[in-house]
């Protein structure tokens, strides 16, 4: 029965839908808490990288739960191949749970395993129930299954299609065994099988309870309800957006042997009430591991989709229903077998989210009434930190420090972006408990706090991330395994003139003399407090050995500002400084500031300082002139945070500055008609040094007043970008 019909066989009064909605989000909860008191993975306890859901009898998403939203769509497409495959041979019958981990099947990459269970009510299907995480282990070439070599998905561990892992209620141990055989971290991965088996328990159970107290036909009419409701709140809210296409494009850089940099190339188009996801532009499919398969770039768009359009709405499968995903298969972020794919859920399908973000947050900024809800992107993408060998108990171990979740969100129009705010797929975050990872490593903090400088500079600036410094201390056989893009590209982009957060740092020292400090009672907080050898770092470094007394250090990407930092209120960045957001070196070199002997910011010498780089921006060059718009244009609506579409009475359309000088007509690239500047120094819009020499710095700033639109990265000999299209309204 489909989600229409469903919603038409049953008159539902509004006290009593309300009181199943309100039951099945709690049973989403009580899935979760199970999953998290059984589970002994940091994954779960401490990063919550799982989710849970319920599903109507096709798959549709009806409620999901709040920690990991990449999972909330790859749970629906595990749960549709179970339907597909399984139906028929071995059947779908009470008390069964299926186990999926094959990123074609639905997963994202194989180290997260979905197992759902139908719910069976008097001998018909009422829904299914399904709980994931993201597993320690599964096997492959490298511990944690981030296969970094591998250049096929044969080399990344066991990929199991839709299989039958509970029969009847009794665990078949044949399935059970075969799956920990395939793990470096076995007694971890059976806690985790184990606590979603118990997830799906709790549903089916609660379900059965709900089934019995107000009828079946009762509960499945207000799923379908909410999933009525959500598409018809997300289409409204469309239809109050102007129709427009926007366009973004994230790259992916690669310094671990595949010398190239990728792209993930978004279109965005809205027509009405709905909007078209177009990645056909998006580089082939790569020969390394940071591809993803079409569950990652659902997945992506999913967790972009939700808490930047749908705020308001029930998250369910009515917010894809006005959504249409376009990507050729054989693309970085729609791979086909056989490529590798197990790092792509951090690598293509992170920048899928991005681009998506970016997208969608300058849709919103063409709108006075939803320009608050746009944001500036968060964290690119993180920097993965595996550790394995003998720890100081003697126990083999496999640990993912997890410290690469606290960081800073992107800026917002009216606010700066929240201090370690967390990725922004996971809803509900936490990080690595120092306690506990000290305890089950051969690892010791010497420092932990946030970063100055982190945040992306701007009118708002992006919130700061966290940063660690590492001491290795006891142990065996140790091995680290270190890859994240945002290495030489700044994927942390800032909106409307605002920069770029920080990219990955990181640092190893080795044979100094952190022992000698220690002794002496003084902790050092960071590698340059440290002498000794510095091997070279990369983006992918891949695996490589740590030895006792070694110093590791991380910082980790970060949110990006939000409009001209030059228009930052000397109020605010007086307490920036005084909070260690911003360097005093960063105010003067970012923000314009000048300082007076004692280091206060001298408030007239700043606001000349602020009109002499202003004048400066005014003399850069264009590539053509600015088109003079009547005296008699209106506007029309924002276009951003600076310019702003203005239209005559007989129907022409321009774009302006919000000062009144203006740039193009409409429809036309307005950045041809900017001053513009090009430069590969990254340093001049951020507190990175590294920069890919593939790419470009593009500053466009407004020739009338000076105020800085954008900074785009761009790949050199790129076309100028042509970001947003509004049509006539």
């Amino acid at each position: 029965m489909s989600t229409e019909q469903l919603t038409q066989t049953t008159d539902v009064d509004p006290v009593t839908f309300e009181v199943i909605r309100h039951r099945l989000l709690a049973i989403t909860d009580e899935q979760g808490a199970t999953l998290a008191a059984i589970s002994g993975s940091p994954h779960v306890v401490n990063a919550n990288d799982f989710n849970v859901g319920l599903y109507l009898p096709d798959g549709s998403v009806a409620a999901m739960g709040r920690t990991i939203l990449l999972h909330s769509a790859s749970m629906a497409l595990i749960t549709r191949h179970v339907i597909a495959d399984c139906t028929e041979n071995p059947g779908i019958r009470p008390g069964d749970m299926f186990v999926v981990n094959n990123p074609w099947k639905g997963s994202i990459h194989a180290q997260d395993m979905g197992v759902v269970a139908p719910i069976f009510v008097d001998g018909e299907l009422l829904a299914w129930s399904g709980a994931m995480c993201h597993m320690p282990d599964v096997g492959g070439s490298r511990p944690g299954s981030f296969c970094n070599d591998a250049t096929e998905c044969y080399q990344e561990g066991l990929q199991l299609p839709p299989t039958k892992l509970v029969e009847h209620g009794e665990l078949r141990s044949d399935m059970w065994n075969l799956i920990l055989a395939h793990t470096r971290a076995a007694d971890a991965v059976k806690l985790d099988l184990r606590g979603l088996i118990g997830a799906n328990n709790t549903a089916v159970r609660a379900m059965t309870q709900l089934a019995r107290r107000y009828g079946p036909d009762t509960v499945r009419h207000v799923m379908a309800g909410l999933i009525d409701l959500s598409e018809r709140r997300l289409r409204q809210r469309l239809r109050s957006l102007p129709d427009a296409t926007v366009r973004s494009t994230a790259y992916l850089d690669n310094d671990g042997g595949l010398d190239q940099t990728y792209e993930v190339s978004l279109t965005l188009t809205k027509a009405g009430e709905t909007l078209t996801f177009d990645y056909s532009e998006s580089s082939p499919q790569a020969p390394g591991y940071i591809n993803c398969t079409f569950s990652g770039l659902t997945a992506g768009i999913n967790a972009a989709l939700l808490p930047t359009l749908a705020f308001d709405a029930p998250w369910n499968e009515g917010l894809l229903h006005p959504v249409d995903v376009v990507c050729p298969e054989g693309r970085i972020c729609n791979a086909t077998r056989p490529a590798a794919v197990s790092g792509g859920a951090l690598e293509a399908g992170w920048l899928v989210e991005m681009t998506a973000i970016e997208a969608l947050s300058k849709l919103l900024a063409c709108s006075d009434e939803l320009m608050g809800e746009a944001q500036a992107l968060p964290a690119g993408g993180p920097d993965q930190f595996v550790l394995s060998g003998l720890n100081a108990h003697g126990e083999r171990f496999t640990h993912v420090i997890l410290d690469c979740l606290a960081t800073g969100g992107g800026a917002y129009a009216h606010r700066d972006g929240v201090w370690t705010q967390g990725q922004h797929n996971i809803e509900r975050q936490r990080v690595s408990n120092a306690e506990s990872m000290e305890l089950e490593t051969p690892m010791l903090y010497l420092w932990r706090g946030l970063v100055t400088d982190s945040g992306g500079a701007g009118r708002r600036r992006g919130g700061q991330s966290m940063g660690s410094v590492y001491l290795v201390h006891g142990g065996e056989e140790l091995r680290a395994m270190c890859n994240g893009h945002g290495w030489e590209v700044p994927n942390s982009i800032g909106l409307f003139g605002g920069h770029p957060g920080t990219q990955n740092i990181r640092e190893l020292v080795r044979g100094g003399d952190v022992w000698d400090q220690l002794r002496s009672g003084r902790i050092p907080a960071g590698t340059g407090e440290v002498t000794g050898e510095r091997p070279v770092m990369r983006g992918r470094q891949g695996m490589f050995p740590i030895e006792q007394s070694d110093v590791l250090s991380t910082i980790h990407q970060s949110g990006g500002g939000w409009g001209d930092p030059l228009e930052r209120p000397v109020a605010e960045l007086r307490h920036d400084l005084l909070d260690d957001a911003v360097s005093t070196e960063a105010a003067v070199r970012l923000y314009g500031a000048v300082l007076s002997a004692d280091g206060e910011i001298d408030d007239a010498a700043t606001a000349r300082r602020r009109d002499e780089l202003r004048t400066a921006r005014r003399r850069w060059p264009a590539a053509s002139p600015t088109i003079g718009v009547p005296d008699d244009a209106a506007r029309v609506g924002p276009l951003g945070d600076g310019l702003e579409l203005v239209a005559t009475p007989n129907g022409d359309r321009f774009v302006r500055c919000r000062c009144g000088q203006g740039l193009a007509r409409a429809g036309e690239p307005w950045r041809d008609h900017a001053a513009t500047h090009v430069g590969s120094d990254v340093h001049t819009v951020s507190m990175a040094d590294r920069f890919s020499a593939e790419l470009e710095l593009r500053h466009y700033a407004c020739p009338g007043c000076g105020r800085l639109l954008t900074v785009d990265v761009a790949r050199i000999g790129s076309p100028v970008l042509h970001d947003v299209e509004v049509a006539n309204r």
